[in-house]
């Protein structure tokens, strides 16, 4: 690359499963050339120990603050989920952002602090002030999303907890509303961080990504064509590029002999996690399901609940890397995030999601629309219907021979290498 190296700053929040694509694409940039700065929530200090290798060093900047942790709850009383009581649900909603709005200012500036020196912002869901970080700046900016947000016709919000088409218009519209939704929410926090910062004036009552097409950000969508077919009323400022993934390696296999030992003393292994609220509530259920479907799970569960698992079908684990489990068992049920499933469509085997918030009800019927895997909301589980799933998951030969090809395709794409190219031609 001639003339000065140029920095990118990938701008990210929210749970691992949104900063680990945004390290991947970040390794990715760093072997073009570039300077490349990953600031997130200090939190994710861990994440960044091992990073090695590339032109110049994956350097970590982290922020104080990070609004997910106060959504890390368990069952019903989570925010911003759709749980068996919705009148929990909203008031743990309005509860989260009553304690978050303190929270969001400091971040915001601990954030804008963080990214001074770059030449280009990248920011996706969880950071979506990003774009008035890059202003402040002067410096251009890229959404980069693991889900589609832009408003289509085709299907309703990613963001919504159902998935009933609303039809044409009533698809556009619930996306136009969602969008709205999370950006008035915080507009407060916005706007006092332009004036505060970089002393601009208040921003648009409009979301960017709402305004006319001119204004729109240019917006790379982080997941592959064949799970999410792109609409045809995108416009060309939506690139799809493919997943932004680690390719996997086996250096951690002798840090993990005690699970390899229990699945392969197991007749049906499988691999289950409910992502960041944990699954306590959920253990007497899962031991009974899996009596049914005679199946033995690796269970990603935080270690204070260990003590609490009796049945010898499940091996309580901490942390795993998904992309080495999944390779490793025969099913994959999770809770249906971005990267989680992912990882299960990239390993070639059928996927159970059990959808709890946000994003989760939508991958979980793309997966079944695809036919490789089944959903079922976390607010109906019960021992009936999971063993029901497993079993299938475990004995259905279209829906196992399906997550195969869609495995096969994914791995003939190079998400990472198109995004960077994309990049490049901003800067």
């Amino acid at each position: 690359m001639a003339g000065t190296v140029k920095t990118i700053t990938l701008l990210t929040s929210g749970t691992r499963g949104d900063v680990l694509p945004y390290i991947a694409l970040g390794e990715g940039l760093l072997d073009a050339g570039y300077n490349v700065r990953i600031a997130a929530p200090i939190g994710f200090a861990n994440l960044f120990n091992n990073q090695s290798g590339g032109t110049l060093p994956l350097r970590f900047v982290p922020f104080e603050g990070n609004p997910t942790d106060l959504m890390i709850e368990q069952g019903d009383s989570t925010p911003m989920t759709f749980g068996t009581n919705p009148i929990r649900s909203l008031q743990a909603t309005r509860s989260f952002l009553q304690k978050a709005r303190p929270l969001y200012r400091h971040m915001l500036h601990a954030a804008a602090e963080a990214c001074r020196g770059s030449d280009l912002l990248i920011h996706g869901l969880p950071t979506i002030w990003g774009a008035h970080i890059a202003e402040g700046l002067k410096i251009p900016a890229i959404r980069a999303l693991l889900q589609p947000l832009a408003p289509t016709r085709e299907f309703p919000s990613a963001l919504l907890p159902f998935r009933s088409s609303l039809l044409g218009i009533g698809n556009w519209f619930s996306h136009w509303a969602v969008t709205q939704s999370i950006w008035l929410a915080w507009r407060s926090e916005i706007n006092h961080a332009r004036h505060t910062d970089f002393g601009l004036a208040p921003a648009h009552w409009l979301d960017p990504s709402l305004q006319a097409d001119s204004r729109q950000p240019f917006t790379l969508n982080g997941f592959s064509e064949q799970v999410v077919p792109r609409p045809q009323d995108w416009t060309e400022k939506q690139i799809i590029t493919g997943y932004w993934r680690k390719k996997v390696t086996s250096e951690r296999v002798d840090e993990l002999e005690g699970v390899q030992r229990f699945i392969d003393s197991a007749k049906n292994p499988i691999a289950i996690g409910f992502g960041s609220p944990g699954t306590k509530g959920y253990l007497p259920m899962l031991e009974g399901a899996l009596h049914c479907a005679n199946a033995q799970a690796v269970l990603t569960i935080p270690s204070k609940w260990h003590g609490d698992i009796r049945s010898k079908n499940i091996l309580p684990i901490e942390y795993i890397p998904h992309d080495w489990l999944y390779c490793h068992v025969k099913v994959a049920v999770h809770h249906g995030g971005a990267g989680t499933t992912s990882a299960s469509l990239h390993a070639g085997i059928p996927t159970v999601t059990l959808p709890l918030a946000i994003d989760q009800f939508f991958w979980g019927e793309q997966v079944q629309q695809i036919g490789a895997g089944l959903s079922i909301p976390q607010r109906k589980l019960n021992v009936e219907n999971l063993s029901h799933a497993i079993t299938q998951a475990l004995t259905d030969k279209t829906m196992n021979a399906k997550a195969k090809a869609v495995s096969e395709a994914l791995s003939q794409e190079n998400g990472i290498q198109a995004a960077v190219s994309l990049i490049r031609s901003v800067l």
